[in-house]
């Protein structure tokens, strides 16, 4: 049970009477979103369905799943455990574990691309008599090409932060191989262009090398970082702005004696004849790997397939590897490789930098077993934000931190959404940390969306009984004696779901009819939807 404080407006009143709970707007059918008409629509999940297929049945995990989420919003995710919250983030991302799960229908739109493209011809089912089990024949050919067409979208345009960020780490690989690989897959061209055209002579070299060491001496980071971006500025090359503050940091005493290193780090910006060939290869195969991914945007976005493109690319792709095999040989690739590797380590310290860990260098260089559980969040954020996409799904990124590390990791999120306007997925049980992040609120219940408002419209006038029910069984700061209550019964059995409306078993004001029919979606004013027969708004299409 939820029992985390929630600090409301002092104007904000309890649950109303249900007779009294209608709002007085009168307002023409809809469509499902409004609530920010003048910014783009980023995702739109219409009509998502998700079925495990286990030996004692047929899980119903979603069932009718609908919201929208708008450019540089904050959309949070709540209900009870096994409301479908996290069923729902992997659904959106296409990584519901195959078997048992499948998405059976729906469509998730993102920036104009249907991601469930073609999910429907991944699978035929066939009931088994006398059972409640379905028997599912998968056509392997299509499940990967659909996972292909997901590279497209994943890391680029929407990332993941997981609930566990242990597990989702590989224990073997440094922080800065992981983060640097995302790095390399989503935005290599970048970070090798930038290495291509490095200056690392010159009187503007000089001059700005020179600032550093004058800056060091000054024993002032406030003086130091400014001198080592501009240092970065001027070769080209920022990394080596970051670079140069930890070389000289702490280094005021004989801050001439760092220069020889310095200069001996602009090196790694001037390559052999075979790390220039390595680069430009390398950047080869990254330019078809992005065209291959505008080819899976473009199937997705028309529904039409190009197979004759994608076989083009991988064929050129395949000449472009054999043609420089001698590339891939371990004493020749360790060599050519190791400005591309500087470049990355030094670009993931910034990263680091960015999501306030006091220590990045070292952190790079460690394991995941070295850090707590903050910090490996904190990392999990940078590597999602590293290519920085249109929308980042957080599902419970704080469920596992003590109070201390949750503010810091929500400070963090809501800072980097208004650097990099990323929109955010958040999906928690904890309504503390949906009033404290979020603008809009979409209340779950046993795999379908029950209610969606803005977040200070849903704590001030609650309508679904549900959601009344979350939010009197927290304690509240302007209510310091309420008495706390809690929601009878438990999440329905998804093998066998209630008929109807599924809150009805636990719903104090079921009615008949909640028991015969689902109820439609409908708007009670101020983009305030909710699925109950105790109103008779406008039903919300879609």
């Amino acid at each position: 049970m939820i029992r985390t404080a929630v600090a409301v407006p002092s104007s904000a009143k309890t649950a109303l009477p249900r007779d009294t709970a209608r709002p007085t707007d009168d307002v023409e059918a809809m469509p499902a979103s409004r609530a920010s008409e003048s910014t783009p629509v980023i995702l739109d999940v219409a009509n998502l369905r998700t079925y495990f297929f286990t030996y004692d049945g047929v899980v119903k995990a979603l069932d009718g799943v609908n919201f929208q989420i708008h450019r540089g919003e904050t959309l949070g995710l709540v209900g009870e455990t096994g409301c479908g919250k996290s069923v729902t983030a992997f659904s959106i991302t296409r990584l519901i574990a195959d078997p048992p799960g499948r998405i059976m229908d729906g469509r998730v739109m993102f920036k104009g691309a249907n991601l469930l493209f073609g999910v429907e011809r991944e699978a035929t089912f066939k009931p088994i008599p006398k059972t409640n089990r379905i028997k599912v024949r998968r056509r392997y050919r299509r499940i990967r090409a659909g996972q292909d067409r997901m590279t497209a979208v994943r890391g680029g345009g929407i990332s993941m932060i997981f609930q566990e960020p242990m597990s989702a780490l590989n224990p073997i690989f440094s922080i800065s191989d992981q983060i640097g690989e995302a790095l390399a897959l989503h935005r290599g061209i970048e970070v090798i262009d930038g290495l291509l055209t490095a200056k690392t002579r010159g009187p503007e070299v000089e001059t700005a090398l020179q600032a550093v060491a004058d800056a060091a001496r000054a024993n002032s980071g406030h003086v130091l970082r400014p001198a080592c971006v501009a240092f970065g500025e001027a070769t080209g090359v920022p990394s080596l702005g970051t670079q140069a503050y930890y070389m000289f940091r702490g280094a005021s005493a004989d801050p001439e004696s760092k220069i020889p290193e310095l200069r001996k780090a602009l090196r790694r910006a001037e390559f052999s004849s075979l790390q220039r060939n390595f680069l430009l290869h390398r950047r080869r195969v990254l330019v078809l790997e992005n065209s291959l991914k505008a080819s899976f945007l473009e199937e997705m976005r028309t529904g039409k397939l190009d197979s004759n493109h994608r076989r083009y690319v991988r064929t050129k792709r395949l000449a472009l590897q054999l043609s420089t095999l001698y590339l891939g040989l371990w004493g020749i690739k360790r060599h050519a490789q190791k400005p591309l590797n500087d470049e990355l380590f030094w670009r993931v310290v910034h990263l680091l930098e960015g999501v306030s860990i006091a220590n990045p260098v070292q952190v790079a260089r460690g394991y995941p077993h070295e850090l707590s559980g903050g910090m490996l969040q904190r990392v999990m954020i940078a590597m999602a934000l590293s290519a920085e996409p249109a929308l980042l799904v957080a599902d419970e990124p704080t469920t596992a931190l003590d109070v201390t590390i949750q503010a810091q990791i929500l400070e963090l999120m809501r800072e980097l959404k208004t650097k990099v306007g990323t929109a955010i997925l958040l999906i928690t049980h904890d309504l503390g940390v949906i009033a404290e992040v979020a603008d809009r609120v979409c209340v779950m219940y046993a795999g379908n969306v029950v209610e969606t408002a803005p977040v200070a419209e849903l704590f001030q006038r609650p309508l679904h009984p549900y959601a009344q029910g979350l939010l009197s069984s927290i304690p509240r700061m302007d209510e310091p004696d309420k008495k706390l209550e809690s929601i009878p019964g438990s999440v329905p059995n998804l093998i066998y779901p209630p008929s109807g409306c599924r809150f009805h078993p636990r719903c104090p004001h079921a009615m008949p009819v909640c028991k015969e029919k689902r109820p439609p979606m409908t708007l009670e004013g101020g983009g305030h939807t909710v699925a109950c027969y105790l109103y008779n708004g406008p039903v919300v299409e879609g």
